[in-house]
């Protein structure tokens, strides 16, 4: 092989060895590492929400359903029979700096009719 050859190789390696551990990121859904956490930080939730979405049919599942795979979320909204579960939360002193979120809306049967993802910045100072 010759040397240019051989540089070409390695760059090419080099990126896929790049990219692979870029994904080390990513984690399938399990109960227990979802729920792994201290109730305010939750570590492998971010890993592991995209792997949820496409692996379970949420949409179309009953509040007990989601509250039996997910356990209890950590915000109920009865007004808008809305609930979510914490992905991310990033604090700077005692307010919350950045926020992502799992958000689930019902309809009046406790049927889940959307789900989504959603980010929150906190107000800068």
């Amino acid at each position: 092989m010759s040397n240019s050859r051989f540089k070409w190789f390695f760059i090419v390696i080099a990126f896929i060895a790049l990219g692979v551990s870029g994904c080390k990121n990513k984690q399938p859904f399990t109960p227990k590492g979802w729920n792994d956490g201290d109730g305010m930080d939750y570590p492998k939730r971010y890993m592991m929400v995209d792997d949820l979405l496409a692996t379970h049919k949420l949409k179309g599942m009953t509040y007990k359903q989601v509250v039996q795979l997910l356990k209890y979320p950590q915000r109920n909204s009865f007004t808008d029979r809305s609930f979510y579960y914490d992905i991310t939360r990033k604090m700077n002193g005692g307010d919350t700096a950045y926020f992502k979120g799992l958000l689930f809306k019902l309809n009046a049967d406790s049927i889940v009719t959307e789900v989504k993802v959603f980010e929150k910045e906190g107000k800068k100072k």
